[in-house]
């Protein structure tokens, strides 16, 4: 976006020719932008409304359901305009999505760390079940889970953060996954990667359809036990 045009000061203020009139009109003459302060400030303010947005968008869906919750609602509540809330979120789904990044984000963190471990696939998939497990008890409330993970079979592609500053959950699986194989731990004709998302797929698939407890664990570690039997090299 160019900046505004410069206004130029009256013939009372400066003589024409004089060394003042010359740098005052000369091109390029413009005025100094926002300081690095104010920028900060602004930003700062930026991201306290976006995440108050957020918070109170997730409180109404959880209050009244995601099909239900009303964007006007949800922006008086967080004292904003209408226009402010789709400033910072296009729709209701992108507050999913920032919740499924953030997520998404937590937990390959978490898997990252693992990794230094030196587990084995069964040791490492169970412990990348338990970060999920955490991730799923935060959320709480089933309904909005099971929005939340259909996101990954409605918007796949839109989960992935679109800044490239949060970890990826299925990069941090595939680098594990790699590792494993190098280790004789795993063959299979699907990719690395492919690996990773049936594994994650799965998973999610029995979160949508249990309700939390031991019923789920002994599901989810179930599935685990079938995928290492499956990955395992013949002979």
């Amino acid at each position: 976006m160019s900046s505004p045009p410069t206004t130029l000061p009256g013939p009372s203020e400066f003589r024409i020719g004089s060394r003042e009139g010359a740098a005052a009109t000369g091109a390029g003459a413009e005025k100094p932008g926002p300081s690095p302060a104010g920028q900060g400030a602004r930003a700062r303010k930026r991201a306290e409304t976006r995440e108050r947005i957020f918070e109170t968008a997730l409180r109404e869906f959880r209050e009244v359901g995601f099909a239900a919750a009303q964007i006007d609602r949800i922006a008086k509540a967080a004292g904003v305009a209408r226009g402010t809330f789709y400033f910072h979120f296009p729709g209701k789904d992108d507050v999913l999505l920032e919740l499924a990044r953030r997520i998404n984000a937590r937990v390959a963190r978490r898997v990252a760390v693992l990794g230094e471990s030196g587990s084995t696939l069964h040791e490492l998939l169970l412990r990348v079940n338990d970060a999920c497990m955490d991730e799923h008890s935060r959320v709480g409330e089933t309904g909005l889970l099971g929005e939340l993970l259909s996101l990954y079979v409605r918007r796949p592609h839109d989960v992935r953060d679109p800044t490239h500053n949060l970890p990826m959950l299925s990069d941090e699986l595939a680098v594990h996954l790699r590792a494993a194989a190098d280790r004789g731990e795993l063959q299979s004709s699907l990719s690395i990667d492919q690996i990773a998302i049936v594994f994650m797929t799965s998973l999610f698939g029995v979160y949508t359809r249990i309700p939390p407890g031991e019923n789920l664990r002994i599901a989810c570690e179930a599935l685990i036990e079938l995928l290492v039997k499956g990955l395992r090299p013949v002979g």
